[in-house]
């Protein structure tokens, strides 16, 4: 028993971490702070895990050698294209460009991400259709049973309806933003 619960305890200090010993023992600060600016994580916050992570193995953080690597990453980040390219991954914006870019790279990577939840929405529901579809053929159908497919089955098509409906609402404004955004950066080229 008391095994278990060290593993468990070591599991938990581990999921904390965001870098491992060796990580820490090579100390590639610009790198890491480049790595966590391209992919738009807050610097206080990383960087204060990093010190805890690697305080553990009694190492020490660069931190100006991280904020230096991190500023070019943010550059990269930055892009507005980006914000379309990480909402359709999964991925929210955490406020990190420049306070000129911000609410105009907020917008676009909340549209892109509302796609991504729909189009997540419709998968996971055609997984539970089929699923549930393919236990319905394997089994004997009692009447009541029949019934309650049939009413979640319509169910099911209602709610599919509806959410392509909104991703085809949402994949248009998305659509509208990227020309939107095209259109900025070919007017600020023309400056």
């Amino acid at each position: 028993m008391k095994f278990l619960v060290l593993i468990a305890v070591v599991m938990a200090l581990s999921g904390c971490a965001t870098l491992n010993v060796e990580q820490c023992r090579q100390g590639d600060w610009y790198g890491i702070g480049l790595a966590d600016g391209r992919d738009g994580l807050p610097a206080p916050e990383r960087l204060d895990r990093h010190m805890q992570a690697c305080a553990r193995y009694g190492m020490r953080v660069d931190g100006g050698l991280y904020l230096q690597g991190y500023a070019q990453g943010l550059l990269d980040y930055c892009r507005i294209e980006n914000a379309f390219t990480t909402g359709l991954r999964g991925r929210r914006y955490r406020h990190v460009c420049p306070p000129e870019i911000d609410p105009l790279f907020d917008r676009y990577n909340r549209a892109a991400y509302r796609v991504y939840q729909i189009r997540r929405e419709l998968n996971s529901m055609e997984s539970w259709f089929f699923g549930r579809e393919y236990r319905g053929l394997n089994r004997t159908l009692t009447r009541d049973y029949r019934r309650r497919f049939r009413a979640d089955i319509h169910d099911w098509y209602w709610r599919r309806d509806r959410l392509l409906y909104e991703l085809i609402q949402s994949e248009q404004y998305l659509f509208f933003l990227m020309d939107e955004a095209r259109g900025l950066e070919r007017s600020s080229h023309q400056k």
